[in-house]
């Protein structure tokens, strides 16, 4: 869905004494009027072309202001100026560097491994194609035979990785099933982006299909979650053992991934914000973030979860946010890297004493919420 929501962002001195993550809407009666302080106004929503923003400032705190300028973005589709470059000039390496900055921390700062994929097509196929084809301008890709010819040429770029005392081969390896229509997912969206700014006609890879085998997707028996949540409990970290608070915070991290769906990128960074008392009272829910449908979405998960989250310290703090499982203090990836190393040890060490039904990893515990929803 695409519109911006406007709210005050608190200063510390803020006049009303509100928090910073406190959230004051435009008012709509007296009584709100008088509730209301002259905090900066900030914007956040989905754009037609910067896509999602967070925490944008309108640098008004006039709400008539604010309106008018969250206004003019929506009309640009992004919070700055468009460009006024004749498309014909547009070139593929401007394309891509535009792109890929409408996607970094100023733009909607994606996650660092859908970037670094974004990386690899733009700058390690896209660029190199054009290059050994004389093409100069974006509006090659206009054309459907350059299109489909751009990505027949695509090629494992590593084709030797995590395989020991393998030589390279001379002849190049053909990217995997699954891995080409990802690849073709993302040449979509970057096709898109320059057509909505006028730089292309049309979006050719659209009308480009790859078949991949549909690859089976299973979450854990009943008794397989039940072992591997007891594991937590006991399982070792060689010195000496979990411990009562993190074995209780690991189960957590897990809880929220199985019961709430979450990725492990996505329960690696829950935070206070996102966890929400439903309407009328009736439980509570995680608020994430979609990036496929760009949108927030709720999921209601059970009253335990809630708890366990509740009894848990928070690990770090930053922009108003409270974080259970990240300290803030280094990359979230690592976080991310540390969380899945831990579960994974676990599940090992189940698998070991009665294997699974099933291969299992620390994204089973995703598939197991999809498969009982």
């Amino acid at each position: 869905m695409v519109g911006l929501t406007l709210y005050r962002r608190h200063r510390k001195a803020c006049k009303k004494g509100y928090k910073q993550n406190f959230r004051v809407f435009s008012p709509n009666s007296k009584t709100e009027r008088a509730r209301d302080c002259e905090c900066p106004i900030n914007a956040e929503g989905t754009l037609r072309i910067e896509g999602l923003i967070t925490n944008r400032s309108t640098r008004s705190n006039s709400w008539t202001d604010a309106k008018t300028i969250a206004a003019q973005w929506e009309v640009w589709g992004q919070t700055t100026p468009p460009l006024h470059v004749e498309a014909k000039n547009i070139t593929v390496q401007y394309a891509a560097e535009s792109f890929l900055a409408s996607q970094g921390p100023q733009g909607r700062n994606v996650e660092k491994n859908t970037y670094h994929a974004f990386e690899v097509l733009l700058l390690q196929r896209l660029i190199p194609f054009c290059q050994n084809r004389g093409y100069e301008r974006i509006k090659e890709f206009d054309s459907l035979d350059v299109t489909t010819k751009f990505t027949e040429s695509w090629a494992n770029l590593q084709p030797s990785r995590n395989r020991k005392n393998t030589v390279p081969s001379s002849i190049p390896v053909a990217l995997a099933d699954t891995t080409k229509k990802a690849e073709l997912e993302r040449l979509r969206f970057f096709l898109r982006y320059c057509k909505d700014r006028g730089w292309l006609e049309s979006n050719h890879a659209a009308k480009i299909k790859f078949t991949a085998p549909v690859c089976k997707k299973f979450g854990m028996e009943p008794g397989e979650e039940d072992r591997v949540f007891k594991a937590i409990e006991i399982f070792p970290d060689g010195r000496g053992g979990y411990g009562a608070y993190n074995a209780s915070e690991l189960r957590a991290f897990c809880l929220v991934m199985r019961y709430g769906g979450l990725r492990i990128s996505d329960a690696t960074t829950l935070n206070d914000t996102q966890l929400v008392e439903r309407a009328s009272g009736q439980g509570w829910a995680l608020r994430v973030f979609q990036k496929k449908t760009q949108e927030w979405v709720y999921i209601p998960i059970p009253g335990f979860v809630e708890e366990e989250l509740r009894s848990l310290k928070f690990k770090g703090e930053a922009g108003g946010r409270r974080y259970w499982f990240w300290t803030c203090e280094g990359d979230d990836e690592t976080a991310r890297n540390n969380w899945y190393t831990k579960i994974q040890k676990i599940i090992k060490s189940v698998d070991k004493q009665k294997p699974f039904l099933h291969s299992v990893s620390p994204h089973s515990f995703r598939h197991t919420f999809r498969s009982r929803t």
